[in-house]
């Protein structure tokens, strides 16, 4: 097994966060389905758990759901050996069925290092008041 480099893997997952915000709103599933594991879930901020599946369909299956602009900044990433965890904050403008709406989210992102490159197996968001 490649051995994980702290430092060239904060800086590889600190990209990966910021290609996966330009994949959301370039719709680019093929990006997207590249980072994330088969096995991958997300808890929302409203505290339902969806898998990627659930989630694909959602974006992808139907033009209901748009992602405008996504921000990414903030990111921290700590990194134990072959699991890196990430942490930042989101701001995202789309619409629903038409019916628009601003979000900034607290997220973290637990990464596994696997088959030479990092996927994310676990997310979680937190809705920020504003």
């Amino acid at each position: 097994m490649e051995k994980v480099l702290p430092g060239v893997a904060v800086k590889a997952i600190e990209d990966i966060e910021q290609r996966l915000a330009k994949a959301w709103v370039d719709r680019d599933q093929a990006a997207i389905d590249a980072v994330l594991a088969a096995e991958w879930s997300v808890t929302d901020a409203a505290g339902h758990v969806l898998t990627k599946r659930q989630v694909m369909q959602e974006t992808f299956g139907s033009t209901d759901r748009r992602v405008e602009r996504m921000v990414v900044d903030e990111v921290k990433v700590r990194v134990y050996g072959d699991v890196a965890v990430a942490t930042g904050r989101t701001q995202a403008t789309g619409s629903y069925r038409g019916s628009s709406a601003s979000v900034v989210l607290r997220f973290t992102d637990v990464f596994v290092w696997r088959d030479g490159r990092w996927q994310a197996v676990i997310s979680h968001g937190s809705m920020v008041a504003q």
